[in-house]
């Protein structure tokens, strides 16, 4: 618990990047939930001890955020790992969960927290934040019964992976298969333009480097946020018909905001996240951008990309 409010304290630093700010007030509150069910007399003993020692791994992974020498992105990722696998730990914890999956779910959240709180190598980290996209989609209750059994599977044995450095793509490739075999299997969701258009933008904001977001977002940013260059790009929120109301913080430490015509953020958003990465990087949200792609394309005559032709695919 010290450590965990020690990782609180720490980001009420006002340089700390709201969106990080976000994500360990967010992982924190799903670990409160979690100790109310360590604390609840029914949780069985075994699972009590189970879940106790994943919210010290996960409040470690948190606490890892703030290492010395740990660069903005390696930051944001371990952060996002954190949280991931913070709002996994109520799936675990639910008496009508699986045996069989709660056990996979334990060893995934075990090898990914365990890679974000010791692993330095950029190529482990990016794995384990790609495993933790599966933890989402597994915990989403629109995942049809059978694509979670495949996708916790195939997900636990790339999670061992992680263990073994030098071992084979060939279990990442199945899962980031699966990933989008389970999340396609909700179908586009049916909502309106600017929901679709936030919901996308805000998954992208969590989980693309500011760096990539900013060299594929110039051409539609206000002249301002290219002067004084956006340390982090944070949110979004529906703004009429045709736009979104963007919030960033520039690298003077200034929040900023201003409306951006959907129609030009949205193809944007499509070069930083093709969509042959679309799934792995974003999950179940990848839905909500190939919706926003499909309307701009039938309203608009607008194309996003890579992103119409598997939208159509999807439909």
């Amino acid at each position: 618990m010290e450590q965990l409010i020690t990782s609180l304290k720490t980001v009420e630093d006002p340089g700390t990047p709201p969106q990080e700010r976000d994500s360990v007030i967010r992982t924190a509150k799903a670990l409160t939930s979690t100790l109310e069910v360590i604390g609840d007399p029914g949780t069985p003993p075994a699972l009590r001890g189970q879940l106790t020692g994943l919210v010290k791994q996960v409040t470690a992974a948190l606490a890892a955020v703030n290492h010395p020498g740990t660069s903005p992105d390696q930051r944001r990722t371990v952060a996002l790992v954190a949280e991931r696998s913070a709002y996994t730990l109520d799936m675990i914890g639910n008496h009508g969960t699986p045996q069989g999956l709660r056990g996979q779910l334990i060893d995934i959240v075990n090898d990914v927290t365990t890679a974000a709180t010791h692993e330095t190598h950029a190529g482990a980290l990016n794995l384990a934040a790609a495993i933790t996209v599966s933890l989402d989609i597994i915990r989403d209750p629109k995942t049809p019964d059978k694509e979670r059994k495949d996708l916790a599977e195939t997900t636990h044995e790339a999670a061992s992976s992680l263990k073994h450095p030098d071992g084979s793509n060939e279990q990442t490739d199945r899962m980031k298969k699966k990933q989008e075999e389970a999340a396609s299997a909700q179908g586009l969701p049916d909502v309106p333009l600017p929901k679709a258009a936030e919901v996308c933008t805000n998954a992208v904001f969590d989980s693309v480097p500011d760096d990539t977001l900013n060299r594929d977002l110039k051409s539609v940013v206000p002249p301002k946020w290219k002067t004084e260059g956006v340390n982090d790009f944070w949110k979004s929120n529906e703004s009429g018909n045709d736009s979104l109301d963007v919030i960033v913080q520039l690298l003077n430490e200034q929040s900023a905001d201003a409306p951006l015509k959907i129609k030009q953020l949205i193809p944007k958003l499509a070069d930083a996240v093709p969509a042959g990465e679309l799934f792995g990087t974003l999950g179940t949200s990848g839905l909500h951008c190939l919706r926003a792609a499909l309307q701009l394309d039938q309203d608009s005559g607008v194309t996003s990309g890579s992103w119409n032709k598997m939208a159509k695919t999807k439909e």
